[in-house]
């Protein structure tokens, strides 16, 4: 979003974070597929409301409330053997409580992401299969008017196959989540909140090579590898198995106010998070007779630590003029992370590395945004903010990989920092709505990784890998780094064009520039260069038509702009990308009666094959597609 990175989105459940503690990456698999009510967007740093990980928006899924004893079941098939059911009932036991029961199974056989021309580097590699399952029990409560609450109880499983015979990824998840709002006098409320995660994932890193006799067996990235060294003597084996737990508790309360005057409202609130992770690794060589067809053990790491985070904001809505919203907040952060190690132990059964040092940051965030309407069709806003992400638990204590390829994490990393600004205008007039955004974002401490050798790695580096010449880590070592700075600034247009009740059309484009500014001699990305696998443009055009009351179709053209790939191979010099693409997307719905709807769609209708992922021009192999054209029919049936 925004062409800023991973974890720079902050997604809720019903306002509750969905985020893997340790990766930051958003755990999708939790999302109730038959119980979702709608989805709200909200760009631009929100870190002065919600900390850590709003910085570039946030995304919050609403589920469905239970307000009588409907129930709804939906199927489909598709493409890639993908079959999914999905079921949710409510039990409206009286006004003051009810209950909702979902649950839901979705499976794919997958498609192959490596170019066909470079299948051959990876013997019997196969589409990821994924299996995901849900369920989920939720009670309203409404005892009066004025107090409502909910408890809402889960489990979880994701489960995926990995393109090999030993690849695999298993998640298994329980949470719970439960809220208060308790409506005060004078439209004023006081809303509660607190939710916990438990995640038990085991997962094997599978890969294969070819038996080429003697101690040889070639891997993907072995450079004596051809299509001549190819056989169908094909051992399968897994380089890794980790093991990782991961707790997480939090809470927060709001409590608003409305007044009269100048001020409008007032709003406070405090929240906490407590997550704590613990990763044991397991690393093994490549097989060097079939006879022994699981490599040998090299090394093992355990990584381990407990963040804490907590915030107390204020928000006020202010009129000065009467046709003029001022929203002003500030958010301060306290961040902590301590009880943390980070070891490696060698086949020999040297350990290095140790427990690691508590440390202490603090954060402090204001917005301020104005909406100014000229007249009854045009609307000017304005905003300008701050926000942060802390590092993750991936970051300062994960150690993994072997040789040359193993990464190290770096305890002293600090939390990246954005200020923004965004200038914007809004059009209604009837069945045409216009919007236009510009945007600027500075972000320093950019957390990224570089290679590290020799007697000037860091101490860090150092004591994992055995000393100043790194011998266990063969030299060098991929070492985390705050060493650079970025600006993020673009245009996003949108607008939408209701042509008669049965016909609208909507668009949207952006234009994102997104590059380092500055860094230090240890990172190699150029500065004032696009970053890589971000596209300066990307539009879109969709046109919604319901022909008769029961039918609607949709149809979209979406426009993704060229893009680098890499930028760093020949010094700086040589920059590769990929051309543009456009791909149409389709769908209908047929409603047979009131409780019966039947649908369909189609994605990427030109079945059109580019690069999702940025990687080395010298390792074409290492390139990911999108994916192919995909069908789906189903069946939504509500009784």
């Amino acid at each position: 979003m925004r062409g800023l990175g991973n974890a720079k989105v902050l997604v809720l459940l019903d306002g509750v974070p969905i985020h893997d503690p340790f990766y930051l990456t958003t755990q999708w698999f939790k999302v109730p597929l038959s119980n979702i009510e709608r989805v709200e967007v909200i760009r631009g740093g929100n870190s002065s409301l919600w900390g850590n990980m709003a910085v570039a928006g946030v995304v919050n899924i609403i589920s469905k409330r239970a307000v009588d004893n409907a129930a709804e079941l939906m199927t489909s098939i598709g493409s890639q053997g993908s079959k999914n059911i999905a079921v949710s009932k409510n039990v409206a036991l009286s006004d003051a409580l009810g209950f909702n029961l979902s649950a839901d199974i979705s499976h794919t056989d997958g498609y192959q992401t490596t170019p066909a021309e470079y299948l051959y580097r990876f013997p019997d590699k196969q589409p990821v299969v994924a299996e995901n399952k849900n369920v989920q029990l939720t009670a309203y409560l409404r005892p009066s008017t004025d107090l409502s609450a909910y408890l809402r109880v889960g489990y979880h499983i994701q489960d995926q196959d990995i393109s090999y015979q030993f690849g695999s990824n298993v998640q298994k998840s329980p949470d719970i989540a439960a809220g208060v709002t308790q409506k005060l006098a004078n439209h004023d409320s006081l809303h509660a909140k607190a939710w916990a995660q438990y995640v038990n994932f085991q997962k094997y890193n599978g890969n294969t090579c070819y038996y080429q006799g003697g101690t040889n067996c070639l891997t993907s990235s072995s450079a004596a590898l051809s299509p001549v060294r190819a056989n169908s003597d094909v051992v399968q084996f897994y380089t890794q198995q980790g093991s990782q737990h991961y707790r997480e508790q939090g809470s927060s309360v709001t409590y608003s106010r409305n007044l009269q005057g100048t001020l409008e409202s007032v709003q406070v609130g405090a929240d906490y998070r407590r997550l704590s992770a613990g990763d044991a690794e397991s690393f093994y060589n490549t097989p060097t007779n079939p006879a022994s067809p699981q490599g040998k053990f090299n090394s093992s790491t355990d990584g381990r630590a407990t963040q804490n985070f907590g915030g107390v904001f204020v928000q006020a809505r202010i009129a000065p003029l009467a046709a003029l919203e001022v929203t002003a907040s500030a958010r301060y952060d306290m961040y902590r992370i301590g009880q943390r190690a980070n070891t490696r132990t060698t086949a020999a059964g040297v350990t290095t590395g140790g427990a690691l040092p508590d440390a202490n940051k603090g954060a402090f965030n204001p917005s301020v945004a104005v909406r100014y309407p000229v007249n009854e069709d045009v609307a000017l806003r304005g905003a300008t903010y701050k926000a942060f992400r802390a590092p993750g638990f991936n970051n300062l204590t994960r150690t993994f990989g072997t040789g040359t390829a193993t990464t190290i994490a770096n305890p002293d990393l600090v939390p990246e920092n954005l200020v923004g600004a965004e200038l914007g205008s809004d059009y209604k007039n009837g069945p045409f709505v216009l919007g236009a955004t510009y945007f600027i974002y500075d972000i320093k401490n950019m957390i990224a990784t570089y290679t590290a050798s020799g007697a000037n790695a860091p101490q860090q580096v150092q004591t994992i890998c055995g000393g100043a010449a790194l011998p266990n880590c063969g030299g060098s070592a991929k070492y985390y780094t705050n060493d650079q700075d970025g600006r993020s600034q673009g245009l996003e247009l949108t607008g939408s064009w209701k042509l008669q009740s049965k016909l609208m059309v909507d668009a949207s484009y952006t234009y994102t520039e997104t590059f380092l500014t500055r860094h230090g001699a240890i990172v190699t990305d150029p500065l004032h260069v696009q970053l890589t696998g971000v596209p300066k443009h990307v539009a879109a055009i969709g046109a919604t038509w319901k022909p008769i009351a029961k039918l609607r179709t949709f149809a979209e053209l979406r426009y993704i702009g060229s893009m680098l790939l890499d930028t760093t191979s020949n010094n700086n010099t040589t920059r590769f990308a990929q051309g543009s693409n456009t791909i149409l997307n389709a769908s209908t719905g047929y409603a047979w009666d009131k409780d019966v709807e039947l649908f369909g769609g189609v994605v990427n209708v030109f079945d059109r094959r580019y690069s999702e992922n940025a990687y080395p021009v010298n390792q074409p192999y290492n390139r990911t597609l999108s994916m192919p054209r995909a069908l789906n029919v189903g069946l939504r049936v509500r009784f």
